[in-house]
């Protein structure tokens, strides 16, 4: 495997660009001579910010005002065209990517406003341990949506089961976290069933299915540079993206 880190007392970004035109990163690529060589380059970054500034820091670690730039991706932003078009190659009855679509973001905080709703009716009015978890009116509905959505992304992104909820308010305590814990059933019992008759799925689970099919075909289709820089893994998806690339005879993971 291969994994770099660049000291905290370097410019990061112009560090890893110099290294790589330099031949320094993947043996036996240097492009200083032959800038063409880029082209063959794939370079994943953390954000799209990130990416502008890379473009400008080539043009100045070539010394030209021109030039042929590798192509630059956004960790968690992976073209699923281009996944599609390099498993068609190989595999000519391939028709299309086999990932669910994911739930349109109003539609999805929509639907989860009206569950919302739905949940606070039951509630008793005269009881005190529901008044804090909804004042009431359109407004509180969809901020508790929001709230439950962003729970909802986390969860899908760090791995972790619904089924870690069961036994996590013991019976003993207030009976406010019981009644927080009834809330978020709703996610928990009640939005499965509802994605699942839809025939979509949560955009973070999207996301990360995506960012696995990329692994894959990095694995048989890729021919020319990978190099993964900036990104810490911290998260389960990007975490096995990574090291897959730093496996790949010409991939380099840089911390």
């Amino acid at each position: 495997m291969r994994v770099f880190n660049v000291p905290s007392s370097a410019p990061f970004l112009r560090t890893v660009i110099a290294a790589l035109v330099e031949g320094r990163l993947i043996e036996g690529f240097d492009a200083r001579d032959s800038a063409e060589r880029l082209a063959d380059v794939t370079l994943y970054l953390p954000t799209r910010r990130a990416g502008r500034m890379a473009r400008e820091i080539f043009l100045d670690v070539m010394r030209t005002d021109a030039v042929l730039l590798p192509r630059i991706v956004p960790l968690g932003n992976v073209d699923e065209d281009e996944i599609e078009f390099a498993q068609a190659q190989s595999e000519p009855e391939f028709s299309a990517l086999d990932i669910s679509p994911a739930l349109d973001g109003l539609e999805r905080r929509l639907t989860l406003a009206q569950l919302v709703a739905a949940w606070a009716k039951q509630l008793k009015p005269d009881d005190p341990a529901s008044a804090p978890l909804v004042a009431g009116g359109p407004a509180s509905t969809l901020g508790l949506a929001d709230d439950l959505a962003r729970l909802m992304d986390d969860m899908v992104t760090r791995g972790v089961d619904w089924r870690a909820l069961d036994g996590l308010v013991p019976d003993d305590l207030d009976v406010y976290w019981q009644k927080t814990l009834q809330f978020l059933r709703i996610a928990k019992d009640v939005w499965p069933g509802v994605m699942a008759a839809a025939g979509r799925i949560e955009p973070a689970a999207r996301r990360d299915l995506l960012i696995e099919a990329e692994a894959a075909r990095l694995k048989t289709h890729q021919s020319g540079p990978v190099i993964a820089a900036g990104s810490t893994g911290s998260m389960p998806a990007p975490a096995k993206f990574l090291r897959a690339i730093a496996q790949l005879p010409q991939g380099a993971v840089v911390l």
